[in-house]
């Protein structure tokens, strides 16, 4: 269980960190470093502002990664897909 919760705490905290620090604070004060220089570019501004639109997906995808993790850690399967649509269309009818 440890382990489980060790994944699930570091896949949060990887996911902050590349999603909101990596992805959002970061191309952020880039930008602000380079209007203070004077050194703004239409390609600097476009790469910041890919980075910042992708930045939930990683983050969600890294977060994604240690939720595995602490499932497998857990021993949490995942459920009988088959059984639960058998189930469902036989109690529609």
């Amino acid at each position: 269980m440890a382990l489980a919760f060790l994944c699930y705490a570091l896949g949060v905290l990887a996911a902050l960190y590349v999603g909101f620090w990596r992805m959002i604070c970061m191309p952020l004060q880039d930008l602000y470093n380079a209007f203070i220089s004077g050194d703004v570019s239409l390609f600097l501004i476009a790469v910041c502002g890919v980075k910042i639109l992708f930045s939930a997906t990683l983050a969600g995808m890294v977060w994604c990664i240690g939720y595995i993790g602490f499932n497998y850690f857990k021993g949490t399967k995942d459920p009988d897909w088959d059984a639960l649509e058998e189930r469902r269309s036989s109690s529609d009818s």
